[in-house]
């Protein structure tokens, strides 16, 4: 039986000192997302993953958002933008993104966070 996982806001031992590199992006609209990501679990049969994820300043729109993400927001802030919605969040506050969602990622700085893929 598998034990629990802890995540730890600096990541896994030497994470925050691994040069950036690029990251994955649906249509980029301005900047170059460069960071790590780091799963701490992983169970792909059942499309599960969760980690901490690190990336500076981007902006990306979705026409079709790939998974179901919930995420926590350790430091920065993202800004979320659909028909007829807009929403800002920050260090502290935990959110989801639908599988489906169609809109923008805003990210004018740095940001670090905590996320559960489901997909």
């Amino acid at each position: 039986m598998p034990d629990p996982i802890r995540l730890s806001a600096t990541g896994p031992e030497g994470w925050q000192t691994l040069p950036d590199q690029p990251l994955e992006h649906a249509e980029l609209l301005s900047g170059v997302p460069m960071g790590r990501d780091h799963a701490y679990f992983s169970r792909p049969e059942a499309g599960l993953r969760a980690g901490i994820w690190r990336c500076g300043p981007y902006t990306e729109h979705y026409d079709d958002y790939p998974v179901d993400e919930f995420m926590i927001v350790l430091e920065g802030e993202v800004t979320l933008e659909g028909e007829g919605f807009r929403d800002t969040y920050r260090k502290g506050d935990a959110f989801l993104v639908p599988k489906g969602f169609r809109g923008t990622w805003h990210q004018p700085g740095s940001l670090l966070k905590y996320y559960v893929i489901v997909g």
